[in-house]
Parts: structure tokens; sequence; C-alpha cells
């Protein structure tokens, strides 16, 4: 056999490994909360890059953005929460969540002023409440106050963005704000010691979802596969290497490490999983926003079809409780 032909046929050959090899992009937009910090930790560790994966996060100043993005079709999967499935119009036939990320019962939280004459949860009857229209705060802030025996239309709720939150407490414009995460804590700063805070962990379970075409789950099984396995080795590198998480997610999402610390140690339980939570919450939330007009459709989806069980299930049943 010709030496040249050999020579060319062993260069094919090994560009071909090559090229097989090279580990398939997979892109994910995300908020810039803690949720989603198992892929971020999942990137930064190269865990995507061991089940054949080149795994990036881009980040978005929140979950509707985040998802929104995803919908455009500018990346592979979204992580994103509850209320920006629920308030966004796209078919859900055509999309599937795959995995949670984490859950948290006592992220959101109600943050009074008390030069406001707010001491106690009955004085909010009559105030300016800020919070950020169409989030989980919006819909914490709805539950908060029926629970508590305040009907909404005693209180008078301003729209605010996260950043106007702590500025217009501390101006007076608003009495108190409803929120997480830096609003909360910027809100503190400004108001020194004039401040008093609530949490109800049982208002909502905060959660943060892989959402994925349902194209890709039929066509490239194995890709779903590792996304997932590298997902549930970043969770859990979380839980045993704490620290170097944290470090990793606040440089992921430009966010203070302190806070981050805080946050993850205090606020968050990371773990791939799909229990019957999800579907409890995903029905509380649909009707809430049907009765409230946030959404123009008069009958709530069925997010049993939405969520995907069975790739998750593949790997790990007991990571899966879903009643089907």
């Amino acid at each position: 056999m010709n030496k040249s032909y050999v020579l060319a046929l062993l260069t094919v050959i090994l560009l071909a490994g090559l090229a097989q090899a090279d580990p398939a992009k997979f892109t994910f937009s995300a908020g810039e909360g803690a949720m989603s910090g198992p892929v971020d930790v999942a990137e930064g560790k190269g865990f995507f890059h061991d089940y054949g994966i080149n795994g990036i996060v881009k980040k978005f100043n929140s979950g509707p953005m985040a998802l929104e993005e995803y919908l455009a079709g500018k990346t592979d999967a979204a992580t994103t929460g509850f209320l920006s499935v629920v308030l966004t119009d796209f078919d859900i036939t055509k999309h599937r969540a795959i995995t949670n990320l984490a859950y948290s019962d006592n992220e959101t939280k109600l943050l009074a002023k008390k030069s406001a004459g707010i001491t106690k949860i009955a004085d909010l009857r009559g105030k300016r409440i800020g919070t950020v229209r169409a989030t989980t705060a919006h819909f914490y802030l709805c539950q908060f106050l029926t629970l508590n025996g305040i009907p909404t239309d005693q209180v008078e709720i301003i729209f605010l963005t996260k950043k106007e939150l702590p500025k217009a407490i501390a101006k007076g414009d608003i009495d108190a704000i409803c929120q997480h995460g830096m609003p909360i804590e910027n809100a503190k700063q400004e108001l020194g010691e004039d401040w008093i805070i609530w949490q109800d962990n049982n208002i909502i379970r905060k959660c943060n979802l892989v959402i994925v075409p349902l194209s890709t789950i039929q066509q490239k099984p194995d890709r779903i596969t590792g996304i997932l396995k590298a997902i549930i080795q970043g969770s859990q590198f979380i839980k045993t290497n704490t620290a170097e998480s944290v470090k990793i997610m606040a440089k992921a999402k430009n966010y203070p490490l302190e806070l981050m610390d805080k946050i993850v140690r205090n606020e968050m339980d990371f773990d791939a999983t799909l229990d019957q939570s999800l579907l409890l919450t995903f029905e509380t939330i649909e009707q809430w926003a049907i009765d409230n007009d946030l959404v123009q459709r008069k009958q709530p989806r069925n997010y049993l079809e939405f969520i995907d069980y069975k790739p998750l299930e593949a790997i790990d049943g007991n990571r899966v409780t879903i009643i089907r």
C-alpha cells in the first residue's frame, strides 16, 4: 500500500478521533441567584467535561430573563423558577423540566420599617409595601397577608425593581418590602437598626428547574444523561466542599462572598430531585396567576406533562418521588 496513502488515512482517523473526543457544547441560561449553583459548580469544576459536555453557564439578571433567552433559542437550557414558567406564555408541550437544582423554604422575607409604626404583623394594615410584580416575592406577599388575616386590598402594594426597593423604604416612599437576597440586605444597611423582619417557611418552597427542549431529550438522550450526572455531582460537591463552592458561585454570579456564604449555608438545600411538591406548587401558583389576571389563560396548564422524570429516574430512582 502506498505510504502516503497510509499516512493520509492515519491522519484522517486521528482527526476523527479528536473530533469525537471534543466535548459537545451545551449552554445554560441562569439568573443571578444562588439556586442555580449546581450548574455553576459543575462548570467550574469541570464535571460537565467528565461526561463529554462543554457546559457553559450564561448569567442573566433574573430567572425570567434566563427563560426568555432560552425560549429565543440563544441557549440550550434554562434554569428558572416556578413563576417564570407560569407567567410566560409558551407551549409547554415542547419543553420539559428534567430536574430541580435547589430548594428553599426560607429565602423570601418581609422587611418593615419600625419608624413607620410597624412593630407587629397587624401593623401592616394600611401600609405601603413594595415588591417586584409577578415574582415569587409578589406571590409570597399575597399569601403572607392572607394567612395573617390582612386582605390585600387593605394594604397598598407598590411594584418596583429590586434595585429601587432599598432606597424607596429608606426615603419613606414605602413602609415595607417583600424580597430576598441583596434587596433585603441593602435595605437593612439603609435603615440601620430601624427594621423588623418576618419569614414564614410554610408559604412556598422555592425551586430552580432545569428546562430543555423535548426534542433534545428525544434526539440526544445521552447528552441529557451526562448533564444530569454532572449536576448531581455539582450538588454533592456543594454539600461536601461548601467553602470552595461558595467561592465558585459568588464569582460566577458576581455576588458578595459573605452574603453568598450565608445564603448557601442557611437558606438552600441543593439536590437534583423531582418530588411531589413541584406539582403542588405549580398548581397553586398557576391558580393564583389566573385569579389575579397575571396570565390570559383561564384554564390551568397540566404541569405533570411538563415534568419529564424518566431521565433522572433512570440514573437514580430515589431522586424521583412524583406521584403519577
